[in-house]
């Protein structure tokens, strides 16, 4: 089996996952949480039953429209792309955020864009919110559609990052704002490679460096516009999930790799260049 295939038979596995027992209100994530206030938000997990969990979602959801600030001005007929959309989540709130807004949402799994498409039709948004399968790599799309592009946590599953903002710049209209959220592996720390390994094997990611989030950009038009550090909020939201002891498992690495800044958090929002 191929990389693709890989990461495709890894998320048509997830089903009644950790992700799906935490969405309550229908909107599954498959990305970090926001903590900007451990104590309180430390207390409602300790609290344990379903306000723990309730606590861990909404936090996760407060990483979601933190990053819609960046993707600027969204005219009402704008098209935006969900590059690795996941069973819906981001585009679902986007969606609530902006009720003219189109989005096309794609995934590698079969199992994920049916679940999406689901989601849509529950919420009456079908006609201009839609899934469908395929890569982000290589996007049945024309050039120039998009006026926004969003990655939420996806693009670890990019072998090669020049290859998505090459594919991202194809499809994105001039002028158009790419916000991208990711583990990153701090290659200055000594840990860097040890968590990031552990994170690779359980999640068939690779993770990237932040030199590949600010060079792979050179020669497709995209220029950094601006960048957030969320590893301690993010870290705040591990510690969450690990006091929770019903995760997924992937706490007893995700939690250290994140507090030690082995593994940092990164938003980076772009423009494509006119």
């Amino acid at each position: 089996m191929n990389w693709f295939g890989r990461v495709a038979a890894l998320y048509d596995s997830k089903r009644k996952d950790f992700n799906w027992r935490l969405a309550a209100d229908g909107v599954i994530h498959h990305h970090n949480g926001l903590v900007r206030d451990r104590a309180a938000y430390m207390r409602k997990v300790r609290k344990g039953g379903a306000a723990s969990e309730k606590a861990v979602h909404e936090s996760e959801t407060a990483l979601s429209r933190f990053g819609f600030r960046f993707l600027g001005r969204l005219k009402p007929d704008a098209l935006l792309l969900d590059a690795g959309c996941g069973r819906g989540g981001s585009s679902l709130l986007l969606a609530a955020r902006y009720p003219q807004l189109r989005i096309r949402g794609f995934t590698l799994s079969s199992y994920q864009a049916s679940a999406a498409r689901s989601a849509a039709r529950v919420r009456g948004i079908s006609g201009r919110v839609k899934f469908l399968k395929g890569s982000m790599l290589a996007l049945p799309v024309r050039a120039g559609s998009f006026d926004a592009v969003w990655a939420c946590e996806s693009t670890e599953h990019v072998p090669d990052m020049s290859d998505f903002f090459r594919e991202a710049a194809r499809v994105a209209k001039p002028g158009a704002r790419l916000v991208i959220i990711a583990w990153v592996r701090n290659a200055g720390h000594r840990l860097g490679r040890k968590y990031a390994a552990l994170a690779d094997k359980a999640y068939v990611t690779c993770i990237h460096s932040e030199r590949e989030y600010l060079e792979g950009t050179k020669g497709t038009g995209w220029e950094l516009s601006r960048k957030e550090d969320l590893t301690s909020p993010t870290a705040a939201y591990w510690a969450g999930r690990a006091a929770l002891g019903s995760g997924s498992g992937t706490e007893s690495f995700m939690a250290p790799g994140f507090a030690y800044r082995a593994l940092l958090y990164r938003l980076y929002a772009y423009r494509l260049k006119k």
